[in-house]
């Protein structure tokens, strides 16, 4: 009687390591060291595992139906309990998601995203896997293909200063020292965020008016980019009408003013639009934007008297 029960037990308890490795399998793709980690975490089970043994468990999932695949060392579970139903349209947004996973230019994002969607897999069907597989690896090849966003992707990782000579208006050229933000693909543009070491400010570069990119060899501190505002003031009736544009907040008010704090949009845009406001912006810091402001007026003023002769 007492070998009847401990065998029960022992079946007991076989039983339930095979529940709990179908149950890591259902959230992770994963190899066999791995996979006896993540057992051995678990306190109800003793540290006794072997590679044989989880062939044991791998043989039992199979004969219920469960198919798990082998790729080079990782085993992934490619069927569950129920199906996911995608409809044409529903497919047809996962596979635009996955073109433009490439475009985020985000390590983070990508391998998040890159996750639930190897996760969805095992609950579609194996049509539908092969498919969403091929438009993965399709998508993690493209920027392979593309030599300039490999190339900047590449300066983004780095996390250093970059010299970056573009073509600015009328055809003129500039050069800034600045850290490389963000990369944006819009449509067939790249567009750089950088932020300009010497303005403290956001610089967007379209890609194609630049002529050179150099990599400096000094790092770019994470700390040193957070003084990006510009403050200003608004007057009258500009004041009372005003709509707040992203990344901006009052600072203060009263009935024929408001002050405004400014943060990280692009350097140019903003003097431009602050210059719209004319008589009714003024501002309040940092001296450079200050500096430029008063140096684009001048050019305005100039331009129009030379209109005027």
């Amino acid at each position: 009687m007492a070998k009847t029960k401990k065998k029960s037990d022992k079946n007991f308890d076989t039983s339930l390591r095979i529940l709990e490795v179908l149950r890591i399998l259902l959230n992770y793709d994963i190899t066999k060291s791995d996979l006896i980690e993540k057992m051995n975490e678990n306190s109800q089970f003793e540290n006794v595992y072997t590679f044989e043994a989880f062939i044991k468990y791998f043989n039992t999932l199979s004969v219920l139906g469960f198919k798990i695949k082998k790729d080079k060392n990782i085993y992934k579970l490619r069927n569950t309990f129920y199906r996911l139903q995608l409809t044409k349209d529903e497919l047809a947004a996962v596979f635009q998601l996955i073109s433009h996973i490439k475009k985020l230019h985000n390590k983070t994002l990508e391998q998040t995203i890159t996750n639930i969607l190897n996760k969805s897999l095992k609950y579609m069907d194996e049509d539908t896997q092969n498919q969403v597989e091929n438009a993965i690896k399709e998508s993690a090849q493209n920027i392979k293909s593309n030599n300039l966003a490999e190339t900047l992707e590449s300066l983004l990782y780095d996390n250093r200063f970059i010299s970056i000579t573009y073509i600015k208006n009328k055809n003129t050229q500039d050069t800034i020292t600045a850290r490389l933000k963000e990369i944006i693909e819009k449509k067939d543009e790249i567009i750089l965020v950088c932020h300009d070491k010497k303005s403290a400010r956001n610089k967007k570069i379209n890609a194609a008016s630049i002529i050179s990119i150099t990599q400096t060899p000094n790092m770019a501190d994470q700390n040193n980019f957070n003084n990006d505002s510009v403050v200003f003031r608004i007057y009258g009736r500009l004041a009372q009408v005003y709509k707040l544009k992203q990344g901006e907040k009052v600072l203060d008010f009263s009935a024929g003013y408001k002050t405004i704090l400014n943060k990280g949009e692009d350097k140019d845009i903003i003097i431009k639009r602050l210059l719209k406001y004319g008589e009714n912006c003024k501002i309040v810091q940092p001296k450079i934007i200050q500096d430029e402001f008063l140096m684009m007026t001048n050019e305005i003023l100039k331009n129009l008297e030379e209109d005027s002769v």
